[in-house]
């Protein structure tokens, strides 16, 4: 093999490993954390809607969302998606896992106050659910430049969480200021992610575009709010 067929051949190989590096650093990632597990169409749609937007995706669900999911939460992701249950008591907000509660489990755990159980909804079990402290113990710098979507009641009726997430490196935090049906934030956070995504919208005009197009929770009058707000020119893709 002669040298100008070297060269040509060190041309095409530094080019290829050099879109192929560019691809791998500019594709954006997504996680969506999904403990209800609770039909395919939000799985579905929220896949096909990020993929078409050129993010890698990644679902993570059912009893797979564990107390040791939580306290080591992936890195790194440019959006993450919790579909979950939450509520808030005493101005602390809790995340409902997908693990089934057992009173010897975490007993540690359990007395610092750092994880309870809990019931999202009347006629079912209990889970063990998960407070803002545990989330900031466990996770120091994790979610460096990502967006928080948090898709379960009262996600943002007190600020406490979107805080941890943020001071843990997070751009953004959007939940619900109340209560919300499963099947409305379903709706309500496909039509989020397609105006943050799909259409690139910044932040403050996805939420108004969602509000717009979807309204608040029929029942509860619950909308979508965001922290900080001085974050609302942000975009996520």
């Amino acid at each position: 093999m002669n040298l100008r067929k070297l060269f040509f051949l060190f041309l095409v190989l530094t080019t290829f490993f050099s879109v192929f590096q560019y691809y791998n650093i500019s594709q954006k990632s997504a996680i969506i954390i999904d403990s209800i597990n609770d039909g395919q169409e939000f799985k579905t749609q929220s896949m096909l809607l990020l993929s078409q937007s050129g993010f890698q995706v990644k679902y993570v669900s059912g009893e797979n969302v564990t107390v040791e999911f939580f306290k080591n939460l992936p890195e790194k992701n440019d959006l993450y998606i919790f579909r979950v249950h939450s509520t808030c008591i005493n101005n602390r907000t809790w995340i409902f896992t997908g693990e089934k509660y057992r009173p010897e489990s975490y007993p540690l755990l359990q007395l610092a106050d750092l994880i309870h159980k809990a019931k999202p909804s009347l006629g079912s079990g209990y889970y063990f659910s998960v407070s803002p402290e545990l989330i900031q113990q466990y996770n120091k710098n994790r979610f460096k430049d990502g967006a928080i979507l948090m898709m379960g009641c009262e996600g943002l009726d007190s600020n406490d969480l979107a805080q941890v997430f943020c001071f843990e490196g997070a751009s953004v935090y959007l939940s619900w200021d109340g209560y919300v049906c499963l099947e409305h934030t379903d709706q309500t956070f496909l039509a989020l992610i397609d105006a943050l995504c799909t259409r690139k919208l910044s932040i403050s005009k996805s939420i108004a575009y969602t509000m717009l197009t979807i309204g608040n929770d029929p029942i509860y009058n619950s909308s979508l709010k965001y922290y900080p707000l001085e974050h609302g020119y942000l975009k996520v893709s």
